[in-house]
């Protein structure tokens, strides 16, 4: 097995897109644009736990950071 990562920097710019494989159950989701993109296939019940830590993050960004005991 090879593993891959890939480091994607999302701007107002950047296209998100995305294809639907109905019949398999799963959708394609596309940072960047043809050519120079990542690609990411979800199962369904992955979708809400992607949707899931994506809001977590955003909350992250909302509460004050928490300050070390001096």
């Amino acid at each position: 097995m090879v593993h891959v990562s890939a480091d994607v920097h999302i701007y107002a710019d950047t296209e998100l897109s995305f294809r639907s494989h109905p019949d398999e159950n799963r959708v394609v989701l596309k940072l960047g644009e043809i050519g120079n993109s990542v690609d990411v296939f979800l199962p369904r019940a992955e979708i809400d736990r992607l949707a899931g830590v994506l809001a977590a993050a955003r909350e992250s960004l909302s509460v004050p950071a928490v300050k070390a005991a001096a």
